[in-house]
């Protein structure tokens, strides 16, 4: 079985809509403080949304590992998690996290394509992105970038997400490295990460390999 891994010192791009904030949290909560990588936190919201304050909250009270609000110009540091400012675009520029409003023609601020296409850019092969449960398709040319730029690409089972759609877009318009339960998730972030901290990582990691292969064959017969 061919297992794709990132190159060194990965970075995680995790993506979801509204209904995500509670895979949010999960992630948070699960995911060890002695995880080694970068995490990018990024739930879209429409332009002027405040939804923000509450999203960094809820990630604050329950992460084990330091959570930030990046400024303009800050360098990306391990072992954090960066959740983006009220109606601000996150892009990285290698290792420097970049706030604007532009592109302004997106329904969405901050964007879920806009931080992936920059990270895959940005990153190449050690980008890691993850799209959760969530409706509509920002993230989907993301994902995309993703592949084509040699990253690895993550998506919730349709059927473990609470909103299918983003999951089963990623499924239709892309090839997923991996599709898993959100459960399974932060094992399979520290077996990508080379951190052994799971007992069950390496068989974790083969299993959302071959459901992945199974779900992509199952959507496109459909």
């Amino acid at each position: 079985m061919n297992l794709k891994y990132p190159s060194s010192f990965p970075v995680f791009l995790i993506g979801t809509s509204g209904t995500g904030l509670r895979a949010l949290r999960f992630l948070a909560e699960h995911i060890p403080s002695s995880f080694p990588s970068p995490l990018f936190f990024l739930l879209h919201r429409v332009k002027g949304s405040e939804l923000q304050r509450s999203i960094l909250n809820v990630i604050n009270t329950y992460s084990q590992l330091e959570v930030c609000v990046p400024q303009d110009g800050q360098e990306v540091q391990p072992s954090t998690i960066y959740v983006p400012p009220v109606d601000e675009h996150l892009i990285l520029e290698g290792k420097t996290m970049i706030l604007t409003k532009e592109p302004a023609d997106t329904r969405w601020r901050p964007s879920i394509d806009t931080l992936l296409i920059s990270g895959a850019r940005s990153y190449r092969t050690a980008a890691v992105s993850v799209l959760l449960s969530g409706g509509l398709d920002d993230g989907i040319e993301g994902l995309r970038e993703i592949t084509r730029q040699g990253g690895v690409t993550i998506a919730q089972s349709p059927d473990d997400a609470y909103n299918p759609v983003l999951p089963l877009n990623a499924l239709l318009k892309d090839h997923p490295s991996y599709v898993l339960p959100l459960n399974d998730m932060p094992a399979l972030f520290c077996e990508l990460a080379g951190h052994n901290y799971f007992p069950d990582q390496s068989s974790i990691i083969q299993k959302a390999a071959l459901t992945a292969a199974r779900k992509r064959k199952e959507v496109q017969e459909k």
